[in-house]
């Protein structure tokens, strides 16, 4: 029994034990399989898909932004704006001389708060009628107060000459501003002050600006409508005050 155990002990060593090379046999060329190593998967495009979402919508609302910048004229002349009111020379109008006048909705001036028959269209004051229609950027604003307005009420004897029936005022401001801005000027009685508070009228002919802190104003422009058709348009694109003056506008008149 002792060497039956003896002998079953010996045989399990020796299933267990690795072989044992023989003296001044040759190692074995047979190598074992090396581990395979942990290499980082490679993202393929079905991973990549939000990855390329947000970064297209990114691009998609840097370009939106830099387009609206454009459009709303902030960015390029910000700095000049802000000091000069000048409007940006890439201002695109949306009508041109020989369009017509856009039927938009303006307020007459008043102190008081606006009755129903304040609100008027430019169909209704300007069809029928030769016009000439001066825009400006601010009322009370000093090139405004002080020479472009005055230089026309200085003219006035001229421009009916020229068979002109109506001067009207047109701004961005409250009725009640253009009311006090008449007034002070003592052009009442001569002139039509018009309030385009809403800028409907500016955005219909494309002439906002972006004045910095001072937010969207119209460009400064002199006008001859004739039944409600532009047949001259002197525009202010640089800040000054030249063309559009009354001496300018009246030598330049057909």
């Amino acid at each position: 029994m002792a060497e039956l155990e003896t002998l079953t002990a010996r045989s399990s060593r020796m299933r267990t034990a690795p072989p044992r090379r023989a003296s001044g046999a040759a190692p074995s060329t047979v190598a074992s399989a090396p581990a395979p190593s942990a290499r980082p998967r490679r993202r393929g495009r079905a991973d990549a898909g939000p990855f390329w979402l947000i970064r297209g919508f990114l691009v998609a609302t840097i370009a939106l932004a830099f387009s609206t910048l454009e459009r709303t004229e902030v960015w390029p002349n910000r700095s000049r704006l802000i000091a000069t009111f000048k409007a940006p020379f890439f201002i695109e109008h949306k009508v041109h001389i020989g369009s017509q006048l856009p039927n938009v909705q303006l307020l007459l001036p008043s102190a008081a708060d606006p009755e129903p028959d304040s609100y008027v269209m430019t169909q209704d004051l300007f069809n029928g009628k030769q016009v000439l229609l001066l825009s400006t950027p601010m009322a009370f604003s000093p090139g405004c107060s002080n020479k472009h307005i005055p230089g026309y009420m200085q003219a006035l004897d001229r421009l009916k000459a020229r068979g002109i029936d109506m001067i009207a005022v047109v701004t961005m401001d409250t009725p009640f501003v253009m009311h006090a801005w008449a007034e002070q000027l003592g052009a009442s009685e001569e002139f039509l002050f018009l309030s385009d508070v809403s800028g409907q009228l500016a955005k219909s002919l494309g002439t906002t600006f972006q004045a910095g802190p001072f937010g969207l104003r119209p460009t400064r422009f002199a006008m001859m409508l004739v039944d409600m058709n532009i047949t001259r348009w002197e525009i202010e694109t640089e800040g000054n005050l030249k063309s559009s003056t009354a001496d300018m506008f009246l030598a330049n008149l057909s």
